[in-house]
């Protein structure tokens, strides 16, 4: 069941990451020694391994754990959570040699990167997928501890780091990232930076920073990146944002309408666009202006607003 109004990509997750069990190392090592244990690999660059699937899709590609005897695994597997029949399912990290001519996953599929193999799994699949690679993100940026440098230990399934010197855990982190449309009543406006394809127009966006409510990152983050001051902000969703680790928490912001005073070092260029043209924009009808694509929750966003009138 979604208790948002949209059920993001990367959202929607259908397993149970069982808290309470994997604590537990002998149940963890029996679960992987199920026979009905499922692992996924990823890649360099946490590039998951799929399999193709119908008109033109991907599926996630989940082999038998015992296939884990065959491969060049790196490191511990993390443990994503049970399915509804209670499979265990886990990813692990490997080179994307094992995909190759002589691989032992030849023929079976290829490591895709993220973003792109998004935009073609079902959404269990894409849940389970980006949390593999937050979590193994997260691993890789925090091997050592922040207490006093010592060497961390992988426990709990992937899911804490214990270190090995004065005994502090560690928990993975998700940073809270505001993603806002800031509207005046029949027009919205939006913001490019450089690295966007040629027209695409988004929402703006910015991390929290502390000592803040998400109502006041949106109203700083607008004034400083286009001179705007928000009257109000209404929360619309969120989504997990595994690039490596965010939660994009989504609002449509009112604003008193000014003249727009461009933050250069964030935005290439920002434009106020009516109702009537984003509604165009969605249908692929507006000339030198398109929204982000499905997969992005700026999109939704947009859409809300424009169903709005």
């Amino acid at each position: 069941m979604s208790l948002a109004p949209h059920c993001h990509v990367f959202a929607g997750g259908s397993l149970d990451r069982a808290g309470a069990k994997r604590r537990d190392v002998d149940w963890l090592a029996q679960a992987l020694g199920q026979r009905e244990a499922r692992v996924v690999c990823l890649g360099d660059g946490q590039q998951p391994f799929c399999v193709p699937g119908e008109a033109g899709s991907l599926e996630a590609g989940w082999l038998s754990s015992h296939a884990l005897g065959a491969l060049p695994v790196e490191g511990p597997p993390i443990f994503l959570g049970l399915d509804d029949v209670c499979a265990p399912h886990f990813a692990v990290r490997i080179g994307p040699e094992v995909a190759g001519p002589d691989g032992p996953l030849h023929g079976l599929g290829e490591f895709h990167e993220m973003r792109a193999a998004a935009m073609r799994l079902n959404g269990a699949d894409t849940a389970a997928l980006g949390c593999a690679k937050a979590l193994f993100d997260w691993h890789a940026r925090h091997g050592f501890c922040a207490a006093c440098g010592s060497a961390s230990d992988l426990v709990d399934g992937g899911w804490r780091r214990r270190c090995s010197g004065c005994g502090a855990e560690h928990f993975p982190r998700v940073d809270p990232v505001v993603i806002m449309l800031p509207i005046a009543q029949d027009r919205c406006l939006v913001g490019r930076q450089a690295r966007f394809p040629q027209g695409m127009w988004s929402a703006l966006a910015g991390f929290v920073e502390p000592g803040e409510s998400l109502e006041e990152a949106v109203a700083r983050e607008v004034l400083e990146e286009v001179g705007q001051r928000v009257l109000s902000a209404r929360y619309h969703s969120s989504q997990p944002w595994p690039f490596p680790s965010s939660m994009m928490v989504g609002f449509l912001a009112e604003v008193e309408p000014s003249a727009i005073v461009l933050d250069a070092e964030e935005l290439e260029d920002a434009q106020w666009f009516t109702r009537a043209q984003m509604r165009s924009a969605l249908a692929g009808q507006q000339p030198g202006c398109h929204p982000p694509p499905p997969f992005a929750i700026a999109h939704w966003l947009i859409k809300a607003w424009v169903q709005e009138g």
